[in-house]
């Protein structure tokens, strides 16, 4: 009888936390559309270029090595690209012209190699593309649909490791 009790106000004390938490999250969430309408408002992050260079101590220029196309974009990237947009902001409160260009690269052997196979690929399947069915694919299908051991069968135990081969591991 006691424990019943006790689960139950835990229960109503985690749902009376998650929802003083769900309130702040909304709160939060509440502020930041807020703030941005009032950034797009006053267009804030748009920048004219100015009519006359004749001051080019007032004008401040960052730019960042762009990330490659045949590649994915991952944490590196945006640790590098944080440092200039910091950069330009920190420059722009100081009244400073900014300019921040940003791009792709795509260009070079990668990214042909890329563009010629799906030549190959539009040329082969078609655009939109049209899968030939294979009969072979669909018959394993079907075998790998039924299930590879009776219920009265002795199951592996998979906790066990596999011996590793010392030379592949690489420090």
């Amino acid at each position: 009888m006691a424990t019943s009790k006790l689960s139950s106000s835990t229960n109503v004390a985690g749902a009376t936390a998650e929802k003083r938490a769900r309130k702040k999250l909304d709160t939060i969430r509440q502020i930041e559309k807020q703030m941005q309408k009032s950034w797009a408002s006053l267009k804030l992050f748009e920048a004219d270029a100015p009519d006359d260079i004749t001051n080019n101590s007032n004008t401040f220029l960052v730019t960042f090595p762009y990330p490659y196309m045949n590649g994915c974009l991952h944490l590196g990237h945006t640790f590098s690209l944080s440092k200039c947009e910091f950069a330009v902001g920190f420059q722009r409160l100081r009244g400073k012209h900014c300019l921040f260009p940003f791009g792709f690269h795509c260009t070079g052997m990668p990214i042909r190699a890329a563009a010629d196979k799906l030549k190959r690929e539009i040329e082969e399947y078609g655009f939109p593309p049209q899968f030939p069915i294979d009969t072979n694919q669909k018959d394993e299908d079907d075998k790998t649909s039924t299930p590879k051991h009776s219920e009265n069968s002795k199951t592996d135990n998979k906790s066990k490791s596999k011996k590793v081969n010392a030379a592949f591991i690489i420090f």
